[in-house]
């Protein structure tokens, strides 16, 4: 008789445990390899995103204050705080306006409850900040007055970086001299200018800014540029606004622009580096903000201000810009940003963390983000004497 075929319970177990233990082996491999892909793909996007904030904050902080040739530095010649080198006389209501006002090449405000030596706690989900009185000075009313679509986004706790320069183009030259009292010149090229733009007329030692009133229009070398003349423009020049002092021929006419860094609510409803600029694409007018997205998952933005004196031109103190006595006096900034990884791209359970952001203690909810500071100072070459 043949005996039955088969494996004993014994042989089975034996079997399921070395199968388990095989299974074991393929999990802990693969738990292994995603967490090490994990870590490297979020040291990746923690690095990138805060190379790409840093690389296109020192680029603008540092071409900061040029006017069309002309510098937005103090007169340290005389000492006087009313003397400029920008004159604003033709445009409509620019002095002290967060646009428009380009006496001034770099400005800021400072968030409450963020000086060094403060904590501030981020929350988990950012949420946009409409209290105007949150930062000091209070923050521009165009953040919160309806007036650029799509709204900004700004959520309390980090500070706001105001730059004002020429427009990265090509000028256009004056072909002739231009008295006193001119409403209108030629100058060599389009070069960029368009109806509506805020521009600057300089020789290098002083600029007039104006907004353009019409298309500019005519041939090479004798295309003609003229002043606002009212009505429903914005902000428009000022009745029978003319060029207040002249030119001679080669000066520069350049359009100009400003742009204004803050960490608000990305598209993805996380936090995000976001800017309004004057003169970008897609703009409703180019004298007009546009707000953009420009890195995701930057977190915080602290900023603190070199001041120069006459004693020393170099800075002889980091303040915040609630105790900066005149920002043509700032000669270099100091930035620290707080980059994050996307969320779940930790390796390991939620935990608290905490950073120092120029001193200021930033505190953030449980999670299992990566996160990295990214700390670096900033010349103003426009404002130095």
């Amino acid at each position: 008789m043949r005996r039955a075929g088969g494996f004993s319970l014994v042989e089975l177990m034996v079997a399921i445990v070395l199968a388990l233990v095989v299974t074991a082996g393929a999990i802990a491999v693969f738990v292994g390899s995603r967490t090490a892909y994990q870590a490297t793909a979020g040291v990746a996007a923690v690095t990138d995103g805060g190379r790409i904030a840093v690389a296109l904050l020192q680029q603008d902080v540092r071409n900061s204050g040029y006017i069309a040739c002309t510098q937005t530095e103090y007169y340290w010649q005389t000492m006087d705080a009313q003397d400029t080198r920008v004159m604003l006389d033709a445009l409509n209501g620019a002095a002290g306006t967060l646009a428009y006002d380009f006496r001034y090449g770099i400005a800021g405000y400072e968030a409450t409850g963020t000086a060094p030596n403060d904590a501030v706690m981020v929350p988990a989900a950012p949420v946009v900040d409409a209290t105007n009185a949150d930062w000091a000075p209070a923050l521009d009313t165009v953040f919160t007055d309806g007036s650029i679509a799509p709204a900004p986004t700004q959520t309390a706790g980090s500070d706001v970086l105001v730059l004002r320069s020429s427009l990265g183009v090509t000028p256009a030259y004056l072909t002739q001299y231009v008295p006193t009292g001119t409403t209108n010149f030629t100058v060599s090229d389009v070069a960029k200018l368009a109806v509506g733009q805020i521009a600057a007329l300089s020789d290098c030692r002083q600029a007039v800014v104006f907004q353009i009133g019409s298309a500019p229009a005519g041939g090479v070398g004798a295309v003609n540029v003229s002043l606002t003349t009212g009505g429903g423009v914005v902000p428009g020049d000022v009745a029978g606004a003319t060029v207040v002092r002249p030119f001679e021929a080669g000066s520069l006419v350049t359009p100009l622009t400003t742009t204004v860094y803050y960490i608000g609510k990305g598209s993805d409803g996380d936090y995000a580096l976001k800017r309004l600029a004057l003169n970008a694409p897609g703009a409703a007018a180019p004298a007009l903000f546009t707000d953009e997205e420009v890195v995701p998952d930057i977190e915080s933005m602290q900023v603190l201000y070199g001041i120069a004196t006459a004693s020393s031109l170099s800075p002889s103190q980091y303040v915040t810009a609630d105790n900066v006595p005149d920002f043509r006096q700032v000669v270099s900034v100091e930035i620290a940003l707080l980059a994050a990884s996307a969320p779940g791209s930790g390796t390991g359970p939620p935990v608290p963390q905490s950073f120092n952001l120029l001193g200021t203690t930033v505190q953030l909810a449980n999670d299992n983000r990566q996160r990295r500071v990214f700390q670096f100072t900033v010349a103003i070459r426009n404002q130095m004497p």
